[in-house]
């Protein structure tokens, strides 16, 4: 299954979470974001939906 990559908005809408604790996740290991440049980053919907799943590792 390929993983689909979503904005920060998309990313945001999907987990209910504030920008602040989506970018401890993604620090923490617990969501896989992609950074393009400076300002444009994606963040995997398969770690998303892992995380929401209670999966402590992104699949």
């Amino acid at each position: 299954m390929r993983d689909k990559f979503v904005t920060k908005t998309e990313a945001l809408k999907e987990l209910g979470l504030s920008s602040r604790t989506l970018f401890n996740l993604v620090k923490d290991g617990k969501i896989i974001a992609n950074k393009v440049n400076a300002r444009v980053i994606y963040y995997s919907l398969n770690s998303i939906r892992a995380f929401k799943s209670g999966l402590t590792k992104p699949i």
